[in-house]
């Protein structure tokens, strides 16, 4: 793929991002880095399916960049990163393998249609998987103080403890 063709899929992932932005009532300052967002995704990811990369590792290395940015980007701008993330991912979701699951499955061809159907839930997990591995490199040296403990079975041994020292 040469590089105008990549810089035209990025630049209408720009606009598909920032229109579901404009949809999922992003703040107005955060548009174009939403749309940003999603660009660099679907552009990473075109351009490792261009270099013979399988589908499923191409759209986890995708929704990993959209991952990375978005959280720094949410850091950077003092707002949630679902604004970003989200977004980010909608110009990778599966579309055309769930589509052609329901049209296999309606014409009686099942094999087509579960094979169609592994293809999208791979992609859709590789999706996840993506965010799930930025969330953990972006996060792995903070640590969280443990909060007071509560529940009924805490509580419970709790007083179990506190009659043990009375006695």
């Amino acid at each position: 793929m040469i590089v105008a063709e990549l810089l035209q899929q990025g630049f209408w992932a720009f606009l598909a991002t920032a229109g579901f932005g404009v949809l999922f009532n992003v703040p107005t300052r955060a548009l174009p880095v939403c749309g940003f967002t999603g660009a660099m995704g679907l552009m990473w990811r075109n351009a490792l399916l261009d270099t013979g990369a399988h589908s499923v590792a191409a759209t986890f290395v995708g929704a990993l960049i959209v991952g990375l940015l978005g959280y720094t980007q949410a850091r950077f701008f003092h707002l949630p990163r679902l604004i970003f993330t989200v977004n980010g991912i909608v110009p990778m979701i599966p579309g055309v393998p769930a589509f052609e699951t329901m049209v296999y499955f309606v014409r009686g061809d099942i094999n087509a249609g579960v094979e169609s159907a592994v293809v999208a839930l791979l992609l859709i997990g590789a999706i996840a998987f993506g965010l799930v591995t930025a969330r953990m490199l972006l996060t792995l040296g903070e640590a969280r103080m443990p909060g007071p403990r509560r529940g009924i079975w805490l509580r419970e041994h709790a007083r179990r403890d506190l009659d043990a020292d009375v006695s």
